[in-house]
């Protein structure tokens, strides 16, 4: 994870909000409807998982610091979600460095290990309803803040600052703007992964491009910690093929 002060996901997962345009030209979030394999598939509810396959970053602004970056290598989300976009729910957060709990490299000359205390958090999907030839996004994953059960802990060790390893608290606040995650389908071609041999070529693909995760004021976080974390990372969405199977190989596909 780029130090917290570049996040990059449980878990993924710094807030993008949409531009405001003339109403001509404006995006429309509509229902959609998610299904299986291609835009012609049954209709999906289920669980889902959320799978990195670029590097998760994260940074932030510390005090009397500056700039904190951490890369991780892994990240995971898992949840559940309604084939017309609602109950979004997430379950299980893990990011690290090898996808077995490695602490993740940081610019501060040390590492940083992120810890999901807790992943109770809700999001609702969206189609995008814009014209083909002006929409870049298939869909939005929006989640709104001021959850309390979504919380993040991150020890950072910083070498080259000080030798007290920083325990920072992050989640959404009060003060955290809904986060909006762009959802991309597997045949758009505007999708972040998209030439030959890449990973989740073929997969809807989702992707967090500097949504911030906020300070928990109801927690004790150490002085040299970002107020603010930052994430970036692409991820990889599949369903179950077999209803609880734990098995993740469905294709995902999201229509309006």
């Amino acid at each position: 994870m780029k130090s917290l002060a570049r996040l990059s996901l449980p878990l993924v997962v710094a807030a993008m909000a949409l531009s405001m345009l003339p109403n001509a030209a404006q995006a429309a979030k509509v229902t959609p409807t998610i299904r299986k394999d291609t835009s012609t598939g049954a209709a999906y509810s289920g669980k889902f998982q959320a799978l990195s396959i670029s590097e998760v970053y994260f940074s932030g602004n510390a005090p009397f610091i500056g700039l904190v970056d951490t890369t991780c290598q892994y990240g995971q989300i898992r949840g559940a979600v309604n084939s017309n976009g609602t109950g979004g729910s997430v379950n299980y957060v893990q990011i690290d460095n090898n996808g077995s709990g490695a602490a993740c490299p940081n610019n501060q000359g040390g590492t940083t290990t992120i810890t999901a205390v807790s992943t109770v958090g809700t999001g609702t999907v969206y189609f995008e309803n814009d014209l083909p030839t002006a929409k870049v996004q298939d869909g939005y994953l929006d989640i709104p803040g001021n959850q309390s059960g979504v919380h993040l802990k991150a020890e950072i060790s910083m070498p080259d600052v000080t030798t007290d390893l920083q325990t920072c608290h992050y989640g959404l606040t009060a003060d955290t703007p809904t986060l909006s995650l762009n959802l991309y389908n597997k045949d758009n071609p505007g999708r972040p992964n998209h030439t030959t041999g890449q990973p989740g070529l073929n997969e809807a693909q989702g992707q967090a491009n500097g949504q911030e995760f906020y300070l928990m004021p109801t927690e004790t976080n150490d002085i040299y910690c970002p107020e603010a974390a930052a994430a970036y990372v692409t991820v990889q969405v599949k369903g179950e093929a077999v209803a609880n199977s734990g098995t993740y190989n469905q294709t995902l596909y999201i229509t309006g």
